[in-house]
């Protein structure tokens, strides 16, 4: 079962501007797509620069499909998400 993994990069004094943006995208992927997960994390410590690292994470009791990827990728451009997100996938431990 695949995991999607998506990181980026923002500034402190962005964060409460794009949390509320990516909590309501993210409940959106979840009505959309039955059975999908979502999480939405940060690194402990920014940046001495003054950096967070966000990580959301997507799940599906039957893996994320490239499908449910593609989905997520377009409906965070029409969200106006940051452009430079990371996203990869994992698996367990065989």
């Amino acid at each position: 079962m695949q995991t999607l993994f998506v990181y980026y990069k923002l500034p402190v004094t962005e964060h409460d501007k794009w949390r509320p943006q990516v909590e309501a995208f993210q409940n959106e992927l979840r009505q959309k797509w039955s059975g999908l997960s979502t999480s939405l994390m940060q690194r402990p410590e920014a940046t001495p620069e003054g950096i967070e690292t966000w990580m959301e994470i997507y799940s599906h009791e039957k893996g994320v499909t490239q499908e449910i990827m593609d989905s997520i990728a377009a409906l965070a451009i029409a969200h106006g998400l940051p452009p430079k997100r990371m996203a990869e996938f994992f698996i367990p431990l065989r």
